[in-house]
């Protein structure tokens, strides 16, 4: 397996970067988002280089990951530029989300950065439990999407 592409989704949200990091940055909320997220430790307040724990699931699979934040930045420092990232492990790709202000209010863009060679864990994970890694992506960039269309209600409430 030679690893996998990046992955990315956008979606503009009619409300000020302000109101979609306030919405955002509530990581207790992003287990109602996220398609494959169960759940997630954290101690203490989220910021740069705070760790956490989480558990995911795909249909009867169902495995850990931990994080580290590596970007923890509030619109409202930098004119409405916003963002938050983290890194995971086992598959040490960054996830990352990005706002920008637009003319309709917000434009939110989620990434996952390229996996060029994953373990030999998350190759035995993806094609066994997870039908295989390019079928994972499609689902991933399935997710990605209904992960800011939950976020957009979210924010625009």
């Amino acid at each position: 397996m030679a690893g996998q592409p990046p992955l990315e989704a956008s979606l503009e949200i009619a409300a000020p970067p302000e109101r979609v990091w306030a919405a955002l940055s509530d990581l207790s909320a992003m287990r109602r988002r996220s398609p494959e997220l169960v759940g997630t430790l954290m101690r203490g307040a989220p910021r740069v280089g705070r760790r956490a724990v989480h558990l995911n699931r795909r249909k009867a699979v169902v495995w850990p990951t931990s994080s580290r934040i590596t970007r923890w930045k509030d619109p409202a420092h930098d004119g409405g530029h916003g963002a938050l990232a983290f890194r995971v492990w086992p598959t040490d790709v960054e996830w990352s989300y990005e706002l920008e202000p637009s003319a309709a209010g917000t434009l939110v863009t989620e990434r996952r950065t390229a996996m060029p060679r994953p373990s030999l864990l998350v190759r035995v994970m993806a094609r066994y439990a997870m039908g295989g890694a390019d079928q994972h992506d499609v689902e991933l960039l399935d997710g990605m999407h209904r992960t800011l269309a939950a976020l957009r209600t979210d924010a625009q409430r």
